[in-house]
């Protein structure tokens, strides 16, 4: 337990991090920052973030050594190479990260790339395992958007900009200390973020529970997240979105970070990683746009599995229940993204036909194939692109 904020703490004991959550939640980070001995720490954040007014308050107040700024969409290495060095330069004990998944995942990089500079570079080497120094500076998550749940997660994604690869950094030494969930700092993202990071979410169940490393118990959080997004995400994406719905999609991401971080993912996410890399489309947009046709493609492997995902999506049918078809769950993604206005076709948001060759390549050395439930040739990857696009 931490202090005064055991009252906020939440159950999960299948994870090493601390998470607590409650509305304005943010107001108890000095207290956080106070109990984990934190005198110095970095804020890593966007611009959008330093301009709202409980962070402008937390900054004027002097809780960090310094703020960096400047994190983008997709974070790239030179980015945590510049936070890395301010971080140097201020004498950061450790780091605070408010924002989305680019935030939270820049962050993380950084704590190993403070302490050995040059670290970011080295880690362009698609398919080896990543290496971090010794004593890689602690870090406090704060989600500001429902979907990538790397407030829970050994998982940075980085993009090389070299070499145009967006590749998954992967080591427990990069799980946050401690995460903070303030579900009122959710309302303060646009409308596209929140249907982008909802279908962000939905896929990360979805592939974690369909994983050739799915265990009985990672099946049983990865399904509670299916149904969680199912029942929240509408009110979540609307405008103005719902707040016990923000609360509710807050919850069901996190949920489903805890069951990938042990599962992995799937052909959906190395497939989307490209899209981002080479024509910066959002990661959930990405992930929007190919999650159905991903299902469709591990549908014949895993029709038991989809029954059970077009339940946890309530999906109903003239028989009940019981006679539920597994491409009801195929449907019902399709109809939810739908519903929330989600971009359907990679030629919707910019992506060239002529690239799918060059995606496809890169989406072939994605480690997340190895836990794909379906076996995946070169040929399928570039089939799916051709569908989706």
């Amino acid at each position: 337990m931490i202090g005064d904020l055991s009252t906020l703490r939440l159950d999960f004991p299948d994870t090493p991090v601390g998470i607590f959550s409650a509305a304005c939640a943010l107001r108890r980070l000095p207290e956080l920052l106070d109990e984990l001995g934190l005198e110095r720490p970095l804020l890593v954040c966007g611009p959008h973030v330093r301009r709202l007014a409980p962070v402008i308050g937390l900054v004027e107040a002097g809780l960090f050594a310094t703020v960096y700024d400047e994190v983008e969409p997709d974070p790239s290495d030179t980015t945590v190479a510049r936070a890395g060095e301010l971080a140097r330069e201020t004498g950061a004990d450790g780091l605070v990260a408010i924002g989305g998944g680019s935030s939270l995942d820049a962050a993380k990089a950084v704590a190993a790339e403070a302490v050995e500079p040059g670290w970011i570079v080295d880690r362009d080497q698609p398919g080896l395992p990543t290496e971090v120094p010794e004593g890689v500076l602690p870090l406090v998550a704060v989600p500001t958007t429902a979907g990538t749940g790397s407030e829970v997660t050994p998982f940075s994604v980085i993009t090389f900009a070299a070499t145009r690869r967006k590749l998954v950094l992967n080591h427990p030494a990069l799980l946050p200390r401690a995460a903070l969930l303030d579900p009122t700092l959710l309302a303060t993202a646009p409308r596209e973020a929140r249907v982008a990071a909802g279908m962000d979410a939905l896929t990360h169940a979805v592939e974690s529970y369909l994983s050739k490393q799915a265990t009985e118990e990672t099946r049983a959080r990865a399904g509670e997240a299916v149904a969680g997004v199912a029942a929240h995400l509408p009110g979540a994406a609307a405008q103005p979105p719902a707040e016990e719905d923000l609360g509710g999609m807050q919850l069901a991401a996190l949920v489903a970070g805890l069951a990938f971080s042990r599962t992995r993912l799937g052909i959906v996410h190395a497939l989307a990683l490209p899209l981002s890399a080479l024509f910066g489309v959002p990661h959930g947009v990405a992930n929007a746009i190919l999650l159905s046709h991903g299902m469709a493609f591990n549908l014949p492997v895993a029709s038991a599995d989809f029954g059970n995902l077009a339940r946890a999506l309530s999906v109903q049918s003239s028989g009940g229940q019981e006679s539920l078809a597994p491409e009801a769950a195929v449907s019902a993604v399709e109809e939810l993204a739908r519903q929330i206005g989600a971009p359907a076709r990679m030629r919707d948001v910019g992506v060239d036909r002529e690239a799918i060759p060059r995606m496809a390549q890169d989406a072939a050395r994605s480690p997340h194939l190895v836990v794909n439930p379906r076996e995946v040739e070169a040929g399928d990857v570039v089939r799916i692109y051709e569908e989706a696009w």
